[in-house]
């Protein structure tokens, strides 16, 4: 019963966001994803719903992720970018993406690798191919597979580390995307909220997919 309540809960408050997206705009619902007028930003097309993030909020954001999600699926480097953004949206480690992930001892890359970060070139492959996922999540094509989840961990290397043991924090199965596990502990401030921003999220994407003349930029595995 216990794995079974997230989904219990889903069912019941999904309809309550459809409908919440429907008479809460009155543009087209195919808008809220597949917005057609984009601005380039270093090459690469970002849409305007993402243009509260200033240039370096998203140049970090696009670092973490590509040393933090490296060999991950396009699902599992959106999924550590929502975590990001997560943890922004709490405030509880900073009030913009920079504070937020080279807090001490948060984002292992910036305490160990911080140099090899910083050098790493927009040119490099490495940068462009985060960023087209990062812009992505930025912008609302992709909606959080995590459902709020402010932790992650590689549960193997994490074991291995601690003898076998892992955080407090990582109770239960989590969700497993790729190499990581992701979580939302309740001391971490598990607010409604989180989860209600991650079903608006699907419902919005929910609606795009039968939306006339809407398609989806990024398709994830």
């Amino acid at each position: 019963m216990r794995n079974q309540l997230p989904l219990l809960v889903f069912a019941i408050l999904l309809p309550a966001a459809m409908t919440f997206i429907a008479v809460s705009n009155s543009l087209p619902l195919c808008l809220f994803v597949a917005n057609p007028q984009v601005t380039e930003i270093v090459g690469a097309p970002i849409h305007q719903s993402a243009s509260t993030y200033t240039l370096e909020e998203r140049d970090y954001l696009i670092r973490t992720v590509a040393f933090e999600a490296t060999h991950e699926t396009k699902k599992g480097i959106a999924a550590v970018a929502h975590v990001i953004l997560n943890r922004k949206r709490s405030g509880r480690w900073g009030d913009n993406i920079k504070d937020v992930v080279t807090r001490p001892w948060q984002f292992e890359p910036w305490m160990t690798r911080r140099k090899e970060m910083e050098e790493l070139s927009p040119n490099d492959s490495r940068y462009q191919t985060t960023a087209r996922i990062a812009d992505a999540v930025l912008a609302g094509q992709i909606p959080d597979p995590t459902a709020g989840a402010t932790h992650f961990l590689n549960p193997i290397v994490v074991r291995q580390r601690r003898g076998g043991s892992l955080p407090s924090w990582a109770n239960g199965e989590g969700v497993s995307i790729g190499s990581h596990a992701f979580y939302l502990p309740a001391e971490a401030g598990a607010a409604p909220q989180s989860f209600a921003n991650a079903l608006v999220a699907i419902a919005k994407a929910f609606f795009v997919q039968d939306a006339q003349n809407c398609r989806s930029d990024l398709v994830l595995p």
